[in-house]
């Protein structure tokens, strides 16, 4: 590392050793901080039925103890979310072959952690915070083999590992973190087995591939991106597009098969029930306003570097749009070949696959930037390779332009961590978000009773509120297969996705209402008496001040007065 960066007018030189050192104490700064608060955040839907599935309850038994007409205190609709001594690694199993949509790997893994001494919660999360602190490592791998030594790997790590959205995703108990640690890895064990060929080379990425497989669906995407890349990079050395010589497709076809063969437990278990991996995932099927997909875009690719408060507005996301743009269009021009095409391939693959039927056939992928994540990934390495190249050109205002980003950005991204470690919740909770403040209401109010009506929604929400609520506030399920009868002897009520039985159910002079600006959450109010007919006021005979006078006091008595 003898080369130098210089910056500033003046001719000040910093060596790339005393570089790397800033930005490896940026990285290992950003990267700990996964680590720190891992129950912070609370628990949303998703990451209360990967516990239930962790822990090894079948849903029908979660339904059953939830759904039966009895009372609740929140500590019994929490069991499911605790270690159960009779239930293990089998029952886990079966548990997670009923979703065979999510791939095993991170609920297994997750498996394992429960065992430690610690809350399931911070367990799990904790897993994901795993992955997440390799991912910058991963990255750098992943760019010091794809353009060498230099700045472009350090500012890449030290971007991701202050990347807001990485950070999100590192403390969700979910797979998301694993599948991108997965990816990176995948992609920068291919290069070595591209340019020297050595069995051992094929062998770390054949099980690159396979952790990737297990990680996430999705990841089988990457695949064809990578037969692509590999045809680019001996088109490219030999001069033809059409006939590239040297293609390594005996090993590669070698290595990806060896990977699909160790995945075909759970290709077979993914057939055996494809009619449920469908059922739940046909909520991807409803449709959004085009507008609505482009912003949500928008915003994945904002959040990538910046994520100051829950709700991006669109302004501060187009502003930071155009300099990206320029940043992508720099890195098309400039960067090396053949190494230039893995990036844009993989983020053209990954946004294919969410925004095409989006858009085509309507759909509300793309308003979930966790199935945008590897496209994400992809354009912020090309946006660190910019930055990286100008922190070594020729000329001094380029330089500083492109240390002036990275130190912005780094201090954005920093700025947004800190943000989120102080916050009880945040974007990433999707329809969860508000129930920390929806508990506070219920904890609050009179007597309160918090009725559901079976259905998946209202499981995961019936358990990610009680983590909120007080003792006192008790739950009650409607039963499947009976009328509901909600139970006598309290004050306020408050419905989760309550059926058309549960909201007549409340009683004449009462209705639902939505709670909180939710659509699964309603509070029952009182229905506002009618106001009675307004006579006229028979104004006094004869003129003069007392006639007015008299009118006046007459019309405000004759005003409604409305109950409450």
């Amino acid at each position: 590392m003898s080369a130098s960066v210089t910056t500033g007018a003046s001719g000040i030189s910093y060596r790339t050793g005393l570089f790397a050192l800033a930005m490896a104490a940026v990285i290992v700064t950003a990267s700990a901080a996964r680590l720190a608060g891992l129950d912070d955040l609370l628990i949303w839907h998703d990451e209360a039925f990967t516990l239930i599935r962790v822990l090894g309850y079948s849903q029908s038994d979660v339904q059953t103890g939830l759904f039966n007409a009895q009372l609740l205190t929140p500590a019994e609709v929490l069991r499911f979310q605790q270690v159960d001594p009779g239930l293990g690694w089998a029952d886990t199993w079966r548990a997670l072959a009923q979703h065979p949509e999510h791939a095993p790997l991170y609920y297994a893994l997750g498996r394992a952690a429960v065992a430690l001494p610690l809350d399931p919660v911070t367990a799990l999360r904790g897993t994901a915070a795993v992955f997440g602190l390799l991912l910058p490592l991963t990255v750098f791998w992943l760019m010091r083999e794809l353009f060498g030594r230099g700045p472009v790997p350090w500012v890449a790590a030290a971007l991701i590992a202050c990347s807001p959205i990485h950070f999100l995703y590192a403390q969700e108990a979910r797979q998301y973190a694993l599948w991108m640690l997965a990816t990176a890895a995948a992609s920068a064990a291919l290069q070595p087995a591209l340019r020297r060929g050595h069995r051992g080379d094929w062998w770390l990425y054949a099980a690159c591939v396979t952790v990737g497989l297990y990680a996430h669906l999705l990841f089988v995407v990457l695949l064809p991106v990578h037969a692509a890349y590999a045809w680019l990079v001996r088109a490219k050395e030999s001069g033809s597009l059409l006939r590239p010589r040297g293609l390594p497709a005996r090993q590669w076809l070698l290595a990806v098969g060896a990977s699909l063969v160790l995945f075909l437990p759970w290709i077979l278990v993914l057939v055996t029930r494809f009619d449920r991996a469908v059922h739940y995932t046909a909520w991807m099927e409803r449709p959004i306003g085009t507008l609505q997909i482009f912003t949500e875009w928008g915003r994945h690719l904002f959040r990538a570097f910046v994520d100051l408060i829950p709700a991006a507005p669109p302004l501060p996301v187009l502003i930071l749009l155009i300099p990206l743009a320029w940043a992508l269009y720099i890195y098309l021009r400039y960067a090396p070949r053949p190494a230039v095409w893995l990036l844009p391939l993989l983020a053209l693959a990954y946004i294919g696959i969410v925004l095409g039927p989006d858009l085509l056939f309507g759909g509300s992928r793309s308003g979930h930037a966790r199935y945008a994540l590897p496209a994400v990934l992809s354009v912020q390495l090309m946006a660190a390779w910019t930055i990286g190249h100008g922190l070594t050109a020729g000329t001094a205002r380029a330089r500083r332009i492109a240390a002036g980003a990275l130190a912005v950005l780094l201090a954005a991204g920093g700025l947004s961590i800190w943000r989120i470690q102080q916050a009880e919740t945040w974007w990433t909770k999707n329809f969860s978000s508000d129930n920390a403040e929806i508990a506070r209401a219920v904890n609050a109010a009179d007597r309160p009773l918090v009725a559901a009506s079976p259905s998946g929604v209202g499981t995961g929400e019936l358990i990610s509120l009680a983590y909120h609520l007080q003792p006192h506030v008790r739950l009650w399920g409607s039963a499947a297969d009976a009328p509901p009868a909600l139970p006598t002897g309290f004050g306020d009520l408050f419905l989760l996705t309550p059926s058309e039985a549960l909201r007549r159910s409340v009683g004449p002079g009462r209705r639902a209402e939505p709670f909180a600006g939710s659509w699964q959450w309603l509070r029952v109010v009182a229905v506002p008496k009618p106001e009675p007919q307004r006579t006229p006021a028979q104004a006094p005979h004869g003129g003069g001040a007392g006639a007015g006078h008299n009118h006046l006091a007459g019309s405000i008595q004759d005003k409604p007065v409305l109950s409450r």
